[in-house]
């Protein structure tokens, strides 16, 4: 044997050599995670479990025990995005698995797809009639009178036969609540309360009936009953902590998620919901350490990145909240919660049309998800597009029939379309579905008013007003319907009334501040805007109209000390900033105002009135010029009837010898404002050039007539004496 042919022989036999221990080496290692996945998954330590069986389906992608319970897994800790592949494959290769068919169904129920949750639960009660997995996913998805009743029979019937009858008697007490007899289903939880004292869901089961009869106190006992029975990481706790945030009681919550966390540092639903909690409290840096728990251990975490995304846009952060997001998507292309947050992250940075395409995705990827169509109905409707908005609203109607949000936004849309006949019947629907609400009656006195029928609609907002008379939106409309019947004392009294009923509401006060306005009351009128802000300071609308009235008081002084207050909570408000650079402006400081004008137009590119202004100081303080004339055409397209543009526009054109347009747009804005002595001044400037005399003279002369010291004075007397 030759030496080159003994070499070769030998490296083919230490290669297979090799393959077939590491082979072996693989298996080996696949069978140890199996036997450490049983055994985390016996001991309920699902999450630990999970990443056993994912190293096991890494060796063998088809190995239908890791599938199946590598998905039901996730499903115990309620992770049903990354379960349902697994299950739905676990299906596939073995369709008798009928633990894992019932669980699929019931991810297709809660991803509100009702038909094929129905389908997997009667796949498996065609050969197991009891099983009430099954039969739970069936209550799950009952919709109609008729299919709440079959369910219950069908429960019924398994009752009698079943292993668990405290899970028959939580099944049909499930049911009663869906068939409205709650009597009936507060027995059966108590029986099985009653039956199993060491049930978790028993005493969840009560505890979530109690809260939804208003009954809190009976609620948290049971809440509490629940969580001493479950271990720290565990839903029970976490539910008792929602229930004390839902109560407005965070630091309560607090405490019980805090205790989760040092009892069970590695169940993450707990850090996510601290997190959240800080991240409503406006308390950025906490909810990045309790985040930060979760992401060191799995960085992949998507509520943990998805919350991340949410504190990068509070700290105006959107390129950095768009990479959080994005690490969710390239996971998982398809994630609807993760395509609308990067929605609201294109649309903190103001592209729009990118926020409506994540929007769109959004709605594809989960057609009964609410949120999307909402918001890009929202913005449709901003944007002049009813009928687009109307086409999306009414598909999710059929699909979320019994949200009332919809038929709110799908009312308010009908009205954007000036079809207030629909909008009645929408708004009507909402109305029964949520009679507490005020928005109902009062959207449909919007709709009513819209119609014509004042009296109807008068009604309408006076019932909005008692089921919330702090709120001050019904009562603004019952206001300006007697304004505009020119019932002045009425409104002034209506608005007292309701002060009275509501002592505690800014926004009350506000609507005051606007009757006290109409009338020309306007120090009254400031006391309750200033009241207003006292009492709520977060009100925009009350900050603007102190600060509005500050300036056309000339009151610089004090419309900069209300803006600068608002804008330490709104730094990028335009009309803010806008009303800041008119303030500084007045008091001669114009490279303030015009810092102030430009930051307004980066937060708002359209606003006419920052437009206007910063095109009046470039042109008349020294800019560039075609930027001012940029502008000002800017602002005669925003606000084509507001004479002060006119008159910019026409003062700049008029300094570029633009004459004959110049002359069109201040005789529009004289008309206007007669009283105004620069505008008279600019007119007759403009029609001597056209040696229009007599016409340049009287408007001159009214110039001086109105105000002797006007800027541009000296020059009107010399453009007369000449004339």
């Amino acid at each position: 044997m030759s030496e080159p042919f003994r070499r070769a022989l030998a490296a083919a036999t230490i290669g297979l050599t090799l393959a077939a221990t590491s082979g072996c080496s693989a298996e080996a290692k696949a069978e140890r995670s199996r036997k450490r996945a049983d055994a985390y998954f016996e001991q309920k330590k699902f999450r630990e479990a999970a990443l056993e069986y994912r190293n096991v389906l890494a060796h063998k992608a088809d190995d239908t025990h890791a599938l199946r319970r590598l998905g039901l897994a996730h499903y115990q800790v309620g992770e049903l995005g990354h379960a349902f592949p697994s299950l739905r494959r676990a299906v596939e290769l073995d369709p008798d698995d009928h633990e894992a068919r019932a669980r699929l169904g019931s991810i297709y129920g809660l991803s509100g797809q009702p038909d094929k949750a129905r389908e997997q639960a009667e796949q498996v009660l065609a050969k197991d009639p009891g099983n009430l997995e099954a039969l739970a996913g069936l209550a799950e998805v009952a919709r109609t009178p008729e299919q709440v009743q079959d369910t219950i029979r069908r429960v019924e019937a398994a009752s009698a036969r079943a292993a668990t009858p405290v899970r028959a008697k939580l099944l049909l007490g499930l049911l009663y609540v869906k068939s409205r007899d709650i009597p009936a289903a507060e027995a059966a939880f108590r029986e099985a309360v009653g039956a199993q004292p060491g049930s978790l869901e028993a005493h969840l089961a009560l505890a979530t009936l109690h809260l939804g009869k208003g009954e809190a106190a009976p609620a948290e006992t049971e809440f509490k009953a629940a969580a001493a029975l479950a271990p720290p990481g565990s839903p029970a706790r976490l539910k008792l902590a929602d229930f004390y945030l839902n109560q407005s009681r965070p630091d309560e919550a607090r405490a019980v998620l805090k205790e989760m966390t040092k009892g069970a540092p590695d169940y993450f639903p707990a850090w996510l919901r601290l997190a959240e909690l800080s991240i409503v409290e406006k308390k950025m840096d906490e909810a990045d350490e309790a985040l930060q728990q979760v992401l060191e251990t799995n960085p992949s975490e998507p509520g943990a990145l998805l919350l991340r995304a949410q504190v990068q846009l509070a700290r105006g952060q959107q390129a950095e909240a768009v990479q959080s997001v994005q690490q969710v998507l390239n996971l998982n292309p398809r994630h609807a919660q993760a395509l609308f947050q990067l929605a609201q992250a294109h649309l903190a940075a103001r592209n729009v049309q990118q926020a409506k395409v994540a929007l769109r995705a959004a709605m594809e990827a989960a057609p009964a998800f609410s949120e999307p169509a909402l918001q890009l109905a929202q913005i449709n409707l901003q944007g002049g597009a009813a009928q687009a908005a109307i086409a999306d609203l009414e598909k999710l109607v059929a699909r979320r029939p019994g949200d009332p949000r919809v038929y709110d936004m799908l009312g308010r849309a009908y009205l954007a379309n000036r079809e207030p006949a629909r909008a009645l019947s929408t708004y009507r629907t909402y109305m029964e579905m949520a009679p507490k609400d005020p928005l109902g009656p009062y959207y449909l006195g919007v709709a009513l008013r819209g119609e014509g029928r004042t009296a109807e609609a008068r009604k309408a907002f006076e019932q909005a007003a008692a089921l919330s008379p702090e709120t001050g939106d019904a009562l603004a409309q019952l206001v300006s319907m007697a304004v505009a019947e020119n019932r002045l004392d009425e409104a002034l009294a209506l608005a007292r009334a309701h002060a009275a009923r509501a002592p505690r509401s800014g926004r009350v006060q506000y609507v005051l501040g606007t009757v006290h306005q109409q009338r020309g009351e306007l120090d009254q009128a400031e006391a309750a805007f200033a009241r207003a802000l006292e009492l709520e300071p977060d009100h925009a609308r009350s900050s603007v109209a102190l600060a509005t009235l500050y300036a056309r008081g000339q009151k610089p002084d004090q419309t900069l000390q209300t803006v600068e207050k608002a804008l330490q909570k709104r730094p990028n408000d335009p009309a803010m900033l806008t009303l800041a650079g008119t303030a500084y402006e007045r008091k001669g400081q114009i490279d303030k105002a015009r810092e102030a004008f430009e930051k307004a137009l980066a937060a708002n590119p359209r606003d006419g009135a920052a437009a206007n202004n910063l095109a009046w100081i470039l042109s008349e303080h020294g800019g560039d010029a075609e930027e001012a004339l940029r502008l000002a055409t800017l602002a005669r397209e925003v606000a084509p009837d507001d004479p002060q543009v006119a008159d910019t526009l026409g003062w700049i054109l008029y300094k570029r010898g633009i004459y004959h347009r110049s002359v069109a747009l201040l005789r529009d804005a004289a008309a206007k404002l007669p009283g105004d002595a620069l505008i008279q001044y600019h007119l007759g400037m403009a029609l001597l050039k056209l040696e229009d005399r007599k016409a340049a003279r009287q408007a001159l002369g009214r110039a001086l007539e109105l105000d002797e010291t006007f800027k541009g004075a000296d020059e009107a007397r010399r453009a007369l004496a000449s004339l």
